[in-house]
This record gives C-alpha cells, structure tokens and sequence, in this order.
C-alpha cells in the first residue's frame, strides 16, 4: 500500500461516526461489573502495608508503656521521699 492511499484511508476513518452503542448497553455492563468483580490476592508485603500503620502505633504505645513503666519502678518509694523530706525539714527547724 503506497502513502497516498494509506492516507485516503485514514482521513476517511476520521471523517466516519463512530457506532452507537445500543440501548440499556451501559446498565448491561454495569450489572456485569456488579457479577464479577475482579479481587486482587494480597501478598504478605501489601497485607504489611495495610497493617503498618496501626502496628507503628501500637509498637510506639508498648514502647511508651515500657518507658514509663521503667522510670517509675527505679525512682523512691514514696515513703522514702516523705522519710527524706521530713528529716531536711526537722533539720532546718
């Protein structure tokens, strides 16, 4: 086929309206979608990427915990603290 007609070709298929669908072809359509809908298996990398959010939070939370758990126990009992407080104040009276 030359260039010539080629080009014939191409500027009648521009020129020609395209087919109308027929009537209630969308609503068809849609109830197949509705039928069939396409489910994607997850992989264990996506199923992570969903979940690491939420594991974060409740790692940082454990974390958290941790912390104030460890500061608390190391400090003095409080009865020592009111032992030590009452000693300075009778010594400075």
């Amino acid at each position: 086929m030359n260039n010539r007609k080629l080009r014939e070709l191409l500027h009648a298929a521009k020129e020609e309206k395209p087919a109308a669908p027929t009537q209630g072809f969308d609503l068809l359509v849609m109830q197949q979608v509705r039928r069939n809908p396409t489910r994607i298996e997850l992989s264990i990398t996506d199923v992570f990427g969903r979940w690491f959010p939420r594991l974060a939070l409740a790692a940082a939370a454990v974390i958290a915990l941790c912390v104030a758990t460890e500061f608390v126990s190391t400090g003095p009992d409080l009865s020592e603290s009111a032992a030590q407080l009452s000693a300075q104040y009778l010594a400075e009276n």
